[in-house]
């Protein structure tokens, strides 16, 4: 969805139910992300874009099917994968039930700055695989193209309108407490996951630097739009 961050791999073997874990939680992002474009692209005020957002919210799909296969070939029975995929995804429409935009700008900074954290926090497990799992999920959370499109379509806007840079950057650091907040429930419902992040290590500390390191990439996401973090 946006830009891609540099994660280093963890050296310690992870389980196969601990890997179908992550590939379920890839999945249910993939699906809350077709979800949000595909909205986005029905409130779109233009036909380009409307079209644009169309094609990145369709390769978030066939990126889901990926998914879903690796999972059930390690094992993985297919009601309880449908069972972590929906509990994870629960959690991401609260985020979504939140934060209600009050025009397209909002929308355009809540996709970008709010599912971005979600992007960086899958990114950040998902390192901590190994072989053709890491393969699968690395490949469904590659950058599409989403968050320089809307760089290029709002950066301009707020440059020339201060009023509005002035609200939408309290916005998107609303977004960012939504976000982190999802991040940290996430991360506390599920040890096994910052276990496979950090390479077993599921201190306080460690899910702390995890934490702080999404932080940051969402302040370089606001510094990219010209926003205050």
């Amino acid at each position: 969805m946006s830009d891609p961050g540099t994660v280093p791999a963890s050296s310690a073997p992870v389980p196969d139910v601990a890997v179908v874990e992550v590939l379920a939680l890839v999945a249910a992002g993939e699906l809350a992300t077709f979800a949000r474009l595909a909205d986005d692209a029905a409130h779109a005020p233009e036909l380009r874009t409307r079209i644009a957002l169309s094609r990145m919210a369709a390769s978030e799909l066939s990126s889901l099917e990926l998914v879903e296969a690796h999972a059930l070939e390690l094992g993985g029975a297919s009601e309880e994968l449908d069972d972590s995929i929906w509990s994870f995804r629960e959690l991401l429409s609260e985020f979504d039930a939140r934060l209600v935009p009050r025009d397209w700008w909002e929308r355009q900074v809540k996709t970008y700055i709010g599912y971005g954290i979600v992007l960086d926090l899958q990114r950040e497990i998902v390192a901590g695989l190994a072989g053709r799992a890491r393969d699968v999920a690395g490949e469904a959370l590659a950058d599409n193209g989403h968050g320089g499109f809307v760089v290029a379509q709002l950066a301009p806007v707020i440059a020339a309108e201060s009023q509005l840079g002035a609200r939408l950057a309290l916005w998107g650091r609303r977004v960012v407490g939504e976000g982190l907040g999802v991040a940290s429930r996430l991360l506390t419902g599920h040890p096994e996951l910052v276990a496979v992040a950090t390479g077993v290590d599921t201190s306080p500390e460690a899910v702390g630097s995890l934490t702080g390191r999404l932080t940051s990439e969402h302040a370089r996401r606001m510094k990219r739009l010209g926003l205050t973090a």
